[in-house]
């Protein structure tokens, strides 16, 4: 083999390990980061038994007039007969109009109490909203502690530790418990004094920064001489007030651990956003009827005579009694018209529901449950915002159910429209819709494979179900593990790890 063609191929190898290299790089940073937790789909979702796909509207009539008995005003007379033509203006009935003022601030103040109410539940909303799961204290409570100086002993005693022989600041030896002093030591420490205050402090290991262990102080003071002979001493003993050679050893400053969180774990917070979201949904029901209830009474305080919005002819007409009694119309013009249900249609309903399609409607103020139908579904997206809260992903189109003008509903008033029976929706399932993600058009979610790692499927969207679920069609069933879909880690083919309810939402 010639030189060139080695150094041919000894640059084709090393091309070919360095894109190795480069390749398997691109491989571990790519697949390095943190394991993504997943969670079985069993604890976030709903298998809907017994509900149809629900979506809330406002009754409307076209060429309908129903009017019902007030149950604050009394009927003083009817001005037509069941069957009788009327025009639009003619005069219908007229109430007693002695409706107080004390009655309609009654239902202004019932008006604002259930405003307030439902300001009040949004504000603790907001603070579970807030809310620190509960996690439990470390281990051990780490503590500052002041190191250790090692004792290093005196090899000659008595040691001078310092004073200055007053009473104040006596002289100070570092001493033990077998010495003892003679003449020549108080003449030494008298010098030309003739008095002096001397302090003995024994200590551990015979150290200068030992603990002291004992002491004790000697006054001496020097007597007068007599002629040929020694000078004499007066001893007495005292307590010194002796200050620690070592600086004063600070405090021990003690950690605590601060619990900064609610108290509550992250699956009880949870649960109880989920509790107060459904109360503000009920509260905001009874803030609507209210204001319903005051306006027509309102319009009873105003005016005392009801008059024809229609031509048409009274279809129906009964006593108020009786319709008091069972919620039902007093008295029907139709011109040929019926009530009109406007509600939200979700893409996936739109393709498993016609036109045609017999629903189910109650009303939220009477609990009247009516059949309808199906009237029309609109071929473009709508953008208008309708009462209840759904998933954002869904694209809603506008729909239009019917109800015969027979049924005991009153224009204006919120009812709940069921499409398709229990049965249709058993084996629905509906995920919280927090782990549902779309973009550009397509919805999604992420579950663990078969490899462990994750896997993006795309799914189609359904009916909502209570504001916080969306029924979900494709690849996913309750015994597959989900992810939450946002996250720097959260892609395709991250390595997961199983995580429960707590440790999930913590």
């Amino acid at each position: 083999m010639n030189k060139k063609l080695k150094i041919i191929l000894i640059s084709t190898i090393s091309a070919i390990v360095a894109v190795a290299i480069l390749v398997g790089a691109l491989w571990y940073f790519g697949n390095a980061g943190d394991p993504v937790q997943v969670l079985p789909v069993g604890y976030c979702s709903t298998d809907g038994y017994g509900m149809g796909s629900q979506y809330d509207g406002t009754v409307t009539s076209d060429n309908l007039q129903a009017i019902y008995p007030s149950s604050t005003q009394t009927v003083t007379e009817i001005f037509v007969t069941e069957g009788q033509q009327v025009k639009t203006g003619d005069k219908l009935l007229s109430y007693d109009t002695t409706l107080t003022e004390i009655q309609l601030e009654r239902q202004r103040i019932g008006v604002q109490q259930a405003e307030l109410d439902l300001e009040n539940a949004k504000k603790d909303l907001a603070e579970i909203n807030a809310m620190l799961p509960y996690s439990p204290p470390p281990a051990t409570q780490p503590t500052t502690q002041k190191p250790t100086q090692p004792l290093t002993p005196v090899e000659e005693l008595p040691y001078d530790l310092g004073g200055e022989g007053t009473q104040d600041q006596p002289h100070r030896w570092l001493w033990t418990e077998r010495m003892t002093f003679d003449n020549e030591f108080i003449d030494a420490e008298l010098a030309d004094k003739n008095e002096v205050w001397i302090s003995f402090e024994i200590r551990e290991q015979n150290a200068v920064n030992g603990a002291i262990l004992d002491c004790w102080g000697l006054h001496v003071i020097k007597l007068p001489a007599e002629d040929e002979t020694p000078a004499q001493y007066k001893y007495h003993f005292f307590d010194p007030y002796l200050a620690d050679t070592e600086e004063p050893a600070e405090e021990e400053e003690e950690t605590y651990w601060q619990d900064n969180s609610s108290g509550y774990t992250s699956a009880e917070i949870a649960q109880m956003r989920k509790e107060k979201e459904k109360e503000i949904r009920d509260l905001d029901v009874q803030y609507r009827l209210a204001q319903v209830e005051l306006e027509r009474m309102t319009k009873e305080a105003e005016n005392g005579i009801v008059y024809a919005t229609v031509d048409g002819v009274v279809t129906a007409l009964t006593d108020a009694e009786t319709a008091l009694s069972e919620n039902t119309p007093l008295m029907i013009v139709s011109g040929g018209g019926c009530f009109y249900v406007q509600v939200p249609l979700g893409e996936y309903d739109c393709e498993s529901f016609a036109v045609g399609t017999p629903v189910e409607v109650m009303s939220w103020m009477s609990g009247v449950q009516v059949t309808g139908t199906l009237e029309s579904i609109s071929d473009l997206p709508t953008s208008g915002y309708y009462y209840g809260s759904g998933n954002p992903n869904v694209t809603l189109y506008g729909a239009l159910v019917a109800v015969d003008a027979s049924a005991g509903l009153q224009e204006g008033e919120y009812v709940s429209v069921s499409i398709g029976t229990p049965e249709d929706q058993s084996g629905t399932l509906y995920l919280e819709n927090m782990y549902i993600r779309t973009e550009n058009g397509s919805s999604y979610v992420y579950k663990r494979g078969e490899d462990g790692t994750l896997v993006k499927t795309t799914v189609t969207l359904g009916s909502s179900l209570w504001g916080s679920y969306t029924a979900v069609y494709g690849d996913i069933s309750e015994t597959d593990w989900i992810a939450f879909p946002y996250g720097k880690d959260v892609k395709e083919g991250a390595k997961t790890v199983e995580s429960s309810f707590d440790s999930f939402y913590g």
